[in-house]
């Protein structure tokens, strides 16, 4: 660096602390024109899989053998195949017995902490509200929607279209969900055995009168 001062070569200067500051060679002209050009997927592939540490007498078995085997047949990390997993995609949704689609039920629960005193929960801490859309229930006709209306009452509500359902009869949240679970599906059946019922005593007129 002295020797660039004292003879005022500024070009030498700003190299010097190009390769101080940044521990390289500062990039010349001609090399930023040039254009990158990435590997391709054979070349990796021929990297990776040449015998460059083959062992005599022994064939070299690259570390990444089944890793492009799987490629090759279109199989994933986990062995699957793309049908695999679209056949495990098709597979039919779990319902209740009354028909409704497990996914349909809505959840719902509070926590409210612990108490210092006795008895150290909250009165809602156990308790559990379901709801579940009325078109997720599997209604054949209207003579069993009707039904439904009157056995469920207030706990439907025509805005939202949805069943609304609470219990905190047990002092445990999973309890609870069995219980509403099974609830829903007793107003189900019996709103679908009520409606046989009047269908094969013919009355016709409405449930609401």
């Amino acid at each position: 660096i002295s020797t660039s001062l004292a003879t005022g070569d500024t070009n030498s200067v700003q190299q010097t602390r190009a390769m101080s500051s940044l521990g390289r060679p500062p990039i010349s002209q001609s090399n930023v024109g040039s254009s990158f050009v990435p590997p391709t997927y054979s070349a990796l592939r021929n990297k990776v899989t040449m015998p460059f540490d083959a062992q005599k007498g022994k064939p070299y078995v690259s570390p990444y053998s089944e890793f492009f085997t799987n490629l090759d047949a279109g199989r994933t990390s986990l062995g699957t195949t793309k049908e695999t997993e679209q056949r495990t995609f098709e597979l039919k949704e779990q319902c209740l017995e009354c028909g409704i689609p497990e996914s349909e039920l809505r959840f719902r629960t509070a926590s409210y902490g612990r108490f210092a005193l006795a008895p150290y929960v909250s009165a809602g801490e156990h308790r559990i509200t379901v709801k579940v859309a009325l078109s997720a229930i599997p209604f054949e006709n209207e003579q069993e929607k009707e039904v439904f209306y009157q056995i469920v009452g207030s706990r439907f509500n025509p805005k939202s279209g949805d069943l609304k359902l609470s219990s905190e009869k047990f002092a445990s949240r999973i309890e609870n969900k069995r219980y509403l679970v099974d609830m829903i599906e007793r107003i189900v059946s019996s709103a679908k055995d009520l409606a046989k019922e009047f269908d094969a005593g013919g009355n016709t007129k409405s449930l609401s009168t």
